[in-house]
């Protein structure tokens, strides 16, 4: 690392560490919303209100980029992180959407395999991101995160065969909207630590 004659202010790794827990509660509101029968739009305006923070934090993270003198990462870096955390609300919020607006029944246990990854994604890129300033286990955070990627496309790939085969036209192209941006909250999460792995390896 290099020699810093100003403390830095970590500030910033808090707040992205905060957007990340909230993408952990939308998990876990959309597994309640998926789990349950019938009308859910009171989960579903509680997911928006867990994007709305998030976006509400990244725009707090970019403030206090721009105003604080020293930073743990480099400003461009700050931003792409938090890009791709926000990109990741977003995308489990239009799951919640697609699922209400097509009133989907019950999803298959494929979609329950894939909440059980990214609720561990989001986990670890909580930890991640406050850690960020001293660098501590970020390569195991960088490995961990390749094989639940992995493990989330295979999910993904399942997810789609399952539809193909059990449902009718129409119906599988509703269902494959919330499928496909399902797997696009695993991939963004999966951007936060390609970006944090070359982070580590400038800094080292």
């Amino acid at each position: 690392m290099a020699l810093r004659i100003f403390p830095e202010d970590d500030k910033v790794l808090d707040l992205l560490a905060d957007m990340s827990g909230q993408i952990t509660e939308a998990v876990r509101l959309l597994s309640e919303l998926l789990g349950t029968p019938g009308p859910s739009t009171d989960t579903l305006e509680a997911i928006r209100e867990c994007e709305a923070r998030t976006s509400d934090l990244y725009f707090s993270v970019m403030t206090t980029a721009r105003s604080t003198f020293v930073l743990p990462v480099p400003r461009q870096d700050v931003y792409v992180l938090g890009h791709w955390l926000n990109k990741a609300a977003e995308e489990l919020l239009a799951v919640a959407e697609a699922h209400v607006a097509y009133d989907l029944d019950r999803a298959p246990t494929h979609a329950t395999d894939q909440l059980a990854v990214i609720v561990r994604m989001s986990g670890l890129t909580t930890r991640a991101m406050r850690n960020l300033s001293s660098l501590d286990g970020l390569d195991d955070y960088w490995y961990e995160m390749l094989r639940l990627g992995k493990q989330s496309e295979r999910i993904h790939q399942l997810h789609m065969a399952h539809i193909l085969e059990h449902h009718k036209a129409i119906p599988a192209m509703k269902r494959q909207q919330a499928v496909e941006r399902f797997v696009g909250a695993a991939r963004a999460l999966v951007r936060v630590s390609t970006e944090v792995g070359r982070i580590v390896v400038a800094e080292s």
